[in-house]
């Protein structure tokens, strides 16, 4: 569904699933090894996903026989009206385990002797029970489109009822079917004759589906045109009875069909049941691959049955999605809608002007991949070169490639949890995409799993300007193009309209202005800020901060010292040989902030006032007592803000090797001089996730707006728990 778990932690979401008696249980019965309750029960099955998410919702399994799953989904649709759950997981699982309940079901006549299920054929004779689990995610249909979600379809109504006083608890009854159809319908509100498919319960018995077909016939042949019957079908054909599961399943076939313009194929149906006037009954069953009866004046709509053998019966009404202003589809598969990307900003600069978008694109993505393991790491890239393989088609025309590519990584950073093991693949088209998803899939370049939480942001000075510095990143970033406006405005009305900006990028003036004395501090000041809050729209924010000559001033600011434009005053005042400190209100730092000073932490009540930085200009720098430091605070990642990588290097040789942190940090930087400047922080950014540190991949495509499209899901590294059997242990 393309929605991070992780973010569902403490929510409202419900888990219902149709779900059976153990027959793992059963196994433990019959074992030496005694029988686990807490691990057996149904009520736990569905408390553990709970439990594991941190789901606060409503944990309900249902326990219905062969209803079960639809019964799941009615409850949720339920739950979700009345506004008990805001999201809810659905659906069911079946697993064949116990001989004892296979034989039971054999001598009871339910199981097919030729191992076929033949739904409505006069040669039916049972079903074959099938193996399987199928979830779908359920929400408020505004709510959807409002989060972006990729919309399968949208469930107009459903009933739950049950057959009553029967000739047996066990025979189904044509009445209470027909009500039950009736009930959904009503909820749905529309006539029967709309809906163009039934997804059938259709178990291949002699018995239930000739009840089954007339029961939908007197309800869905009411207004129906002639040549417009009622398709129907059993997935049952396809892939057994999954029991408690087979409701969700047809479900998951019907939206599958609808969304793709075809229906399956139903096997093993070569003689029609004879108890049944075919040539009357406005119904065909699907017995070839069947094109959708799409009409243009509606979208196409479904049901779904499912009954229990107890006298449950369940039933669903789908209808089709489309996106406002087109279906959303990529490739034969749902999209999201495109939804604009906030622009977010630090605290203290909340309030700055932001245009509504960079102008000149970017130029490079991230594809963040993670795994509990680096074999599933190793396969996650695998799945994506495969998803690249699928799509190539649409990914031979380059702007249509450059929207899917960015739509994947938007989706992947956004979407997904991020494990331990981790790898951030930086890409600018299809080539360097395959290209590190192959090295990465062939083990090259799989890091050691990593977990940083504390990083330091090490602020460079005097010597690492050059002309240029952070254009591209003004260009195509609005963050950094809102702090660095806002920083030319001010110095505009300081300086009689000179700019700032034209100093930095070189613009109309002339060579080596940026190394005036005059500029050289604002302009190292603005970028070092406008850096800073790009990290902080990205997630990354510091735990402690630190500068070197002129770089403690934005060190300062990032510490809450200063407001940006004190800050900015006080740099360029500086630059022109003004020895008064900062204007304006000067605050304690709110993060730990290291003097170059003395390289220790600024103590509590040691102002930072002219004295200080008089003295900080004119001592030198203790960058080894700095790095000490760090490593006591524990820090874990150093990313140099500056526009070159300068401090950088300098950082792992002065690393104690005894130091409270452990090994030597990751050592980052945010521009390098010698690559443009887009590429230097995307980078950066993947070298930070690599190190483990939370993303806010959102910062990545700010100003943009993206879609939620489908990208793989996680490859479980699977490991068998089976249960041993008396005598099967290995001697010692």
């Amino acid at each position: 569904a393309g929605i991070d778990a992780d973010g569902l932690r403490g929510s409202r979401t419900g888990v219902y699933a149709g779900i059976a008696s153990s027959e793992y249980r059963d196994l433990m019965a019959a074992g030496d090894g005694g029988v686990s309750y807490l691990g057996t029960s149904g009520s736990m099955t569905v408390g553990r996903v709970s439990f594991v998410l941190g789901l606060e919702g409503p944990t309900m399994p249902v326990e219905l026989n062969c209803a079960s799953s639809l019964v799941a989904v009615h409850q949720a649709v339920t739950g979700l009206r009345q506004g008990e759950v805001d999201l809810a997981l659905v659906g069911g699982v079946n697993a064949v385990l116990s001989p004892g309940l296979t034989r039971e079901m054999a001598e009871l006549g339910m199981l097919s002797p030729e191992g076929r299920c033949k739904s409505f054929d006069g040669s039916a004779d049972g079903f074959v029970r099938g193996e399987g689990c199928g979830m779908v995610v359920l929400k408020r249909s505004g709510d959807a489109e409002a989060d972006g979600d990729r919309i399968w379809g949208l469930i107009r109504g459903s009933a739950v009822n049950q057959n009553g006083a029967t000739a047996g608890p066990t025979v189904p009854n044509g009445p209470a079917q027909e009500r039950v159809i009736e009930q959904a319908l009503s909820r749905a509100g529309f006539p029967p004759s709309e809906v163009d498919y039934l997804e059938a319960h259709g178990a291949g018995s002699a018995l239930g589906d000739p009840i089954e077909v007339q029961a939908a016939a007197a309800v869905y042949g009411r207004g129906r045109e002639e040549d417009r019957p009622l398709l129907i079908g059993s997935v049952k054909t396809n892939i057994g009875h999954l029991e408690t599961a087979a409701g969700v399943a047809g479900l998951i076939k019907t939206v599958l069909a609808m969304k793709r313009g075809q229906i399956p194929r139903q096997l093993h149906f070569h003689d029609p049941n004879p108890h049944l006037d075919w040539e009357r009954l406005p119904v065909r069953v699907t017995s070839e691959a069947t094109d959708w009866p799409l009409r243009p004046e509606r979208p196409p709509r479904a049901a779904v049955s499912a009954f229990g053998v107890s006298g449950t019966n369940a039933h669903v009404v789908v209808e089709g999605y489309e996106a406002a202003g087109g279906l959303g589809l990529e490739g034969s598969l749902p999209a999201g809608p495109a939804q604009p990307v906030s622009v977010s900003m630090p605290e203290p600069l909340a309030d700055l002007p932001l245009p509504a978008e960079g102008s000149g694109g970017r130029r490079l993505r991230l594809l963040p991949l993670s795994g509990k393991e680096d074999g599933a790491l190793r396969e996650l890239a695998r799945g994506y070169l495969s998803w690249l393989d699928e799509r190539s088609a649409e990914l031979s025309s380059e702007g249509t490639a450059e929207t899917m590519l960015a739509d994947m990584a938007w989706t992947a950073g956004g979407g997904r949890s991020h494990f331990d093991y981790r790898a951030g693949v930086v890409f600018g088209d299809v080539a360097s995409l395959r290209s590190g998803l192959e090295r990465l899939a062939e083990g090259e370049g799989c890091p050691e799993p990593a977990a940083a939480a504390r990083a330091a942001f090490l602020h460079a000075g005097e010597g690492s300007q050059w002309a240029g510095m952070g254009m591209e990143l003004y260009e195509s970033e609005p963050v950094v193009r809102g702090v660095l406006d806002r920083c030319d405005a001010v110095l505009r009305e300081e300086r009689g309209g000179a700019s700032l900006l034209d100093v930095m990028f070189g613009r109309d003036g002339p060579d080596g202005a940026l190394d005036d004395p005059a500029w050289t501090p604002a302009a190292l000041y603005a970028l070092q800020c406008a850096l800073g809050a790009l990290w902080s729209s990205v997630g990354i924010r510091p735990s402690v901060v630190a500068g070197q000559g002129l770089g403690e001033l934005a060190a300062a600011q990032a510490a809450g010292v200063f407001s940006l434009e004190e800050g900015l005053r006080f740099a360029a005042a500086r630059g022109d040989g003004n020895p008064d400190g900062p204007g304006g209100a000067i605050a304690p730092p709110s993060l730990p902030l290291v003097s170059t000073v003395t390289g220790r932490v600024m103590e509590s009540g040691v102002p930072l006032d002219g004295a200080y930085w008089d003295r900080q200009a004119r001592e030198q720098a203790a960058f080894d007592g700095c790095v000490e430091t760090l490593a006591d605070l524990g820090v874990q990642v150093v990313v140099e803000i500056g526009p070159d990588a300068v401090l950088a290097p300098l950082v792992p040789p002065a690393w104690p090797e005894s130091a409270e942190g452990g090994p030597a940090p990751a050592v980052l930087s945010s521009l390098n001089r010698h690559s443009p400047g887009d590429d230097g922080f995307v980078r950066a950014v993947a070298a930070a996730y690599e190190a483990g540190l939370a993303v806010s991949f959102s910062g990545l495509f700010a100003g943009e707006a993206r879609r939620r499209v489908s990208v793989p899901g996680y490859p479980f590294q699977r490991r068998s728990h089976w249960i041993e059997k008396p005598g099967d242990r290995s001697p010692g």
